[in-house]
């Protein structure tokens, strides 16, 4: 799902020299990604919440993954209302194959219903 994006931006080396960042809106609250993100790594106490800013860090394998969240906000499809924010991921000296792995398990914790 990632390779493509992540093989063009590899530009030829294992670990990447830039941050990759990555944009999605994702339907949830920010309650809920506070609640899910510590499923996502290894040892919760690694990880870095600077709620006023909300901006979560930490450590991942030789680098560093930081993620930031947009504003709450609602989006109204007829009489349905979904909360939604914009999440920005900024991968600090990994591989392609590092941000495939965290972000497969960052898209199973949050996966929601459906098939």
């Amino acid at each position: 799902m990632y390779g493509v994006f992540l093989s063009i931006v590899m530009a030829g080396g294992n670990t990447l020299a830039e941050p990759v960042v990555l944009k999605r809106d994702m339907a949830l609250t920010q309650d809920e990604f506070y609640r899910l993100i510590k499923k996502t790594v290894a040892d919760e106490s690694t990880l870095t919440v600077d709620a006023i800013n909300a901006t979560v860090r930490f450590p991942f394998s030789n680098g560093e993954i930081i993620i930031s969240l947009g504003a709450q906000e609602t989006r109204k499809i007829a009489s349905l209302a979904i909360k939604h924010i914009l999440i920005h991921f900024t991968f600090q000296s990994l591989s392609a194959d590092e941000i495939k792995s965290y972000l497969y398990k960052f898209d199973t914790t949050f996966q929601k219903g459906g098939g």
